[in-house]
């Protein structure tokens, strides 16, 4: 297949891990020997060439000098710099006249990037295991869901699925023939790869559904990981002293806070240790969430019992997680999370809010506990739980291995190569 690849970031300009998740789909769908052009942005301003690639840095995104600064430009400067990327797009169509479109994520192009791959003559499918295209489509329901049911009480309850469609009739089996023949089928829109039932079902509940999609859960590169050290975890780590670690983006939705609100809530003597230590761990380019959890961190009591670390290479993480008795994973909102997958992989006795994607990787009390999203004392609840009982993390952290060794990045790639092929 001739595939276009359009992204918003592409290594080595990476700020999450949506990026680097397209980035390693197509180095392995050329590594499968299609022929692959990424069309990009210049931001970030680094550049490199990846075999089989030929990648297109062309693209201007509508931010500030960093991913986390509005666009500090004119509603003027906005329109011309979408219309220079619409440009971009369509000239790139034409040269590179792909089988198939797979747009990833699109946050800061302006929504007639969208339009024009629904109305191109060029098959689109895109990969969404985030909100942006949501985003694009229906602004204000995003808006109200995180609201509401991120940072507010209510439950996302899932939209029943609609009836089937009836068969096309005789008389529109013809018509649309005819139109074909003549040259005027209708633009075949857009279809959709999601990485979660629950992105998928958040879609639907945002108006926003596709008559031809497929729910391929995301996957991880897991080969190293059988072969990586393990720990006794009916023991901790450091005698006397219980190990706590989140690792992931500091930002609001990834729940930070909601981890450092926990640690005065636990008492070290009930919990049969003579200390507590909670390591805050990823990036940290969001300054006013930093501000934020810094203040959390100072006013908790707990700040000498906190540490905060930059992240880590992915090949450092057998030996971070075997440093550490729990991983905590507080997340308000999370689609589907790789690192997770990652933790669970390696052994590590995990704690996760229920939100998300999360209960589609783990079973309460079978491959780790659950807790929800915000309850700071429900997650000091777990903690107290498992860190008193060594059986139990043990069983939860075997439980893990299994339950994440259905999330394979190759598993993933493979689906993900058949849907790129197939034809409605």
């Amino acid at each position: 297949m001739r595939i276009l690849v359009l992204s918003n970031l592409y290594p080595p300009n990476v700020i999450g891990g949506y990026e680097r998740l397209c980035f390693e789909v197509t180095c392995a769908l050329a590594a499968a020997g299609h022929e692959i052009v990424v069309l990009t942005s210049d931001y970030g301003g680094a550049v490199a060439e990846y075999p089989g690639q030929r990648v297109l840095r062309d693209l201007r995104l509508l931010t500030g000098p960093d991913i986390y600064t509005p666009f500090p430009g004119t509603p003027e400067d906005r329109a011309a710099i979408g219309v220079t990327n619409l440009a971009i797009l369509h000239r790139v169509l034409e040269e590179v006249r792909p089988d198939v479109v797979f747009a990833w994520n699109l946050f800061f192009l302006d929504a007639s990037m969208l339009k024009a791959l629904e109305e191109s003559r060029f098959r689109t499918v895109v990969m969404l295991t985030d909100n942006w295209l949501l985003v694009m489509r229906n602004p204000e329901f995003v808006s109200a869901y995180f609201r509401d049911m991120v940072h507010g009480p209510h439950p996302f309850v899932p939209p029943p699925e609609p009836a089937p469609a009836p068969p096309p009739s005789l008389l529109h089996r013809v018509v649309a023939r005819v139109r074909r023949l003549a040259g005027r089928a209708p633009m075949p829109g857009l279809e959709a790869i999601f990485g979660a039932a629950f992105v998928r079902d958040l879609y639907a509940a945002g108006g926003s559904r596709f008559p031809r999609h497929r729910v391929i859960h995301n996957g991880v590169k897991q080969s190293g990981h059988a072969a990586a050290p393990t720990v006794d975890r009916t023991g901790l780590v450091e005698a006397g002293t219980l190990n706590l670690l989140f690792a992931g983006r500091m930002v609001d939705l990834k729940g930070a806070h909601t981890a450092v609100a926990a640690m005065p809530l636990l008492d070290p003597a009930a919990l049969g240790v003579d200390r507590i230590q909670l390591t805050l761990l990823g990036d940290m380019q969001d300054a006013a969430y930093m501000t934020q959890l810094q203040d959390a961190i100072a006013q908790s009591g707990q700040a000498g019992s906190i540490l905060l670390r930059p992240t880590v290479a992915e090949s450092a993480l057998p030996a971070l997680f075997n440093a550490h008795d729990i991983y905590l994973f507080p997340s308000l909102y999370e689609p589907f999370s790789l690192t997770l997958i990652h933790a669970m992989a390696l052994g590590i006795p995990t704690i996760a809010s229920r939100t998300g994607g999360n209960p589609e990787i783990m079973r309460d009390d079978e491959s780790g506990l659950l807790f929800d999203k915000g309850d700071a004392s429900g997650l000091a609840a777990a903690i107290t739980r498992m860190a008193r009982d060594g059986a139990l993390r043990a069983r939860l952290a075997e439980g893990g291995r299994h339950s994440a060794s259905r999330f394979t990045f190759e598993r993933m790639v493979a689906e993900m190569a058949e849907f790129l092929a197939s034809r409605a």
